[in-house]
């Protein structure tokens, strides 16, 4: 790829400084070890297109050999980890994480094409805090209750890990996703099967390696590949005891019929079409401010994108008038300048899905609002022109299929009731915005809407640890906060008797 070269020699020097390694292993049993296949993949620089570092392309064999792990740690050195024990290791986790910060967002910022200032005060924030949040819930985490019962009985219940759990997040925010995942997870006293999407594996590989010098062998076990091989072998291996998945609602069918197969539950965070809604009392700036990060945080590669503006037909000009001078302000560039905003796509495959739902928008009699141009020194990296569509019909696909890219499409409407009955119109139900400064309008919507997550007056707010997941086919289960936690546990009741035991008569 042809680009500046003062760019790639960025590129290439970050690169040097935070990758330390030109191929990475598995890490099975605090080992780190190759494919049994002997084969292994490239991860590129999204920006250049440059190869980073080779992982190993995984099979059935080798997630057998990571779960084989992962049982003797539950069975051992880890399983025996009093919760008190565990949540130290995961306080001392977060505190080596912390020190790594900065080139852990590199690696994201390098390999997926998000602008560092988001990497680093956004995703390994959260991963942080993650961290640090369930290794406090997890001196607790085997706490169970006492119902109510007789003098002569005593009931009580337990709070038990499922054993081994099998792991498996996506590539637009890998960082992060390791603790949404782990946290909870471990916390629990479960030992973890993890794989990262093979679009982004190296900050989930660096992060490993601190959470192995941490945890005993095999508590953490990484195997990379691909999803229809290594995923596959994962969510449908007899000895994992739970699946949590996030991605695409198809990786999230699929793992649900391999894990049928052994009843195993599963958690779900998947896709998503979320409407962004702004009412006429709505703060124009503050819903200018919220429907940016909605849409072009990201850029947009994100489940939770605000990817249908719905815009009262009282401020449906003004807003698209002040909306649109705020985007000619942000920069589109290299993610590792602290001035980009907006990078580039995670590859030129994904370039090209977005660059297609684009066509087909146009193709449909949509019309361009507003375009945000890609700089001329950047044309040959794979960014996607920040697009915003009017003349958008409900039932259209950019109105119906999730982008997963920067392209917004635009709605005006009349009431209340109209506005929340075409939000609801799909078949997504993972997150959504609401603009307005009445109380009553913030409650009624925020009550009628269907999504797991609603924002009012602000959006893609996860700093605090709340319940985050989806209704409809966006999932099942919640992440972030302590519902995560019972997520990772099964719920043991015991009764004991301590006087007659009842007959038949």
């Amino acid at each position: 790829m042809s680009l500046p070269e003062d760019v790639l020699e960025k590129h290439r020097t970050v690169a040097a400084e935070a990758i330390p390694e030109d191929e990475y292993g598995h890490l099975v049993g605090g080992e780190w070890v190759a494919s049994e296949s002997g084969e292994t993949a490239a991860t590129t620089d999204a920006t250049t297109g440059e190869e980073l570092a080779r992982f190993q392309q995984g099979s059935k064999e080798d997630v057998n050999r990571a779960v084989a792990a992962a049982q003797d740690a539950f069975e051992g050195s880890w399983g025996e980890k009093t919760p008190q024990q565990r949540a130290e290791l995961l306080h001392e986790i977060a505190d080596e994480l912390e020190a790594e910060k900065t080139r852990i967002a590199r690696l994201d910022s390098l390999e997926v094409g998000k602008p560092n200032k988001h990497s680093l005060f956004v995703d390994t924030t959260i991963l942080i805090d993650q961290f640090r949040h369930f290794a406090s819930l997890a001196r607790t985490a085997d706490e169970g209750r006492v119902p109510p019962s007789g003098d002569d009985k005593l009931i009580h219940t337990r709070q038990e890990p499922y054993g081994v759990v099998g792991c498996i997040s996506a590539w637009n925010f890998p960082a992060m996703f390791v603790a949404w995942k782990l946290g909870p997870a471990l916390a629990a006293g479960n030992s973890v099967v993890y794989k990262p999407s093979s679009r982004a594996v190296l900050s989930t590989l660096e992060i490993a390696k601190i959470v192995d010098r941490v945890l005993p062998p095999g508590a953490l076990n990484v195997v990379t590949g691909a999803g229809s091989v290594v995923g596959d072998a994962i969510t449908g291996h007899e000895g994992v005891g739970k699946v949590s998945l996030t991605g695409s609602t198809a990786a999230g069918q699929a793992a649900m019929r391999n894990a049928a197969e052994h009843i195993h539950p599963v958690s779900l965070e998947l896709g998503g079409k979320s409407p962004n809604i702004v009412f006429p009392d709505a703060d124009l700036e503050e819903a200018v401010e919220g429907t940016l990060v909605s849409i072009f945080f990201n850029q947009g590669q994100q489940c939770t994108a605000g990817s249908r503006l719905f815009l009262h037909e009282d401020v449906r000009e003004e807003f698209l008038e002040r909306f649109a001078a705020r985007v000619e302000e942000l920069t589109v560039g290299d993610p590792l300048s602290p001035l980009t905003d907006i990078g580039p796509m995670v590859d030129s495959d994904h370039r090209a899905e977005v660059e297609d739902h684009v066509e087909t928008a146009t193709s449909e009699g949509a019309s361009v609002l507003l375009e945000k141009p890609v700089p001329d020194e950047l044309a040959e990296a794979p960014f996607v022109p920040p697009v915003v569509f009017g003349d958008v019909a409900d039932d259209s696909q950019l109105s119906c299929d999730e982008v997963f890219g920067p392209v917004l499409a635009v709605f005006e409407f009349e009431s209340q009731d109209e506005v929340v009955e075409r939000a609801n119109d799909t078949e997504y139900g993972l997150a959504a915005g609401v603009w307005t400064s009445d109380l009553n309008t913030a409650h009624e919507v925020s009550r009628d809407l269907e999504a797991g997550m609603v924002w009012v007056n602000t959006y893609n707010d996860m700093f605090e640890p709340a319940p985050y997941g989806g209704y409809k086919q966006s999932g099942i289960g919640r992440e972030l906060a302590v519902e995560a936690m019972a997520a990772y546990q099964q719920t043991k009741t015991v009764k004991m008797s301590f006087g007659d035991i009842p007959n038949l008569g």
